[in-house]
């Protein structure tokens, strides 16, 4: 486990393991999505980066490590924008290019 936690130190075992879980849910997320298995506007993909990024700044709110706070806070926000408002996807597809 670390050695700096800044308050709660009662919580080091759940934020420590924890943030193993946040972590596999981001990286499946992205794996699954490079593989054509998940849309990355799909519920599933999104759901997963948020609550991946929302435990791992938890994590990263209770050892201190403010610049990660601050990286899992604008995942978070951004994956539970598309998950409440999300865009209208062109017909020809996001990726395309237009000549």
């Amino acid at each position: 486990m670390t050695g700096s936690v800044i308050a709660l130190e009662s919580w080091e075992p759940f934020t420590y393991y924890g943030s193993y879980i946040g972590m596999c849910c981001i990286l499946g997320a992205f794996v699954f999505e490079t593989r054509g298995v998940l849309d990355s506007r799909g519920l599933t993909y999104l759901l997963l980066m948020a609550i991946g990024s929302g435990i791992l700044g938890i994590r990263a709110m209770h050892t201190g490590e403010w610049a990660f706070v601050l990286l899992e806070a604008a995942w978070l926000f951004a994956s539970l924008l598309a998950i409440f408002n999300p865009m209208a996807q062109s017909s020809s597809g996001i990726d395309s290019i237009e000549a």
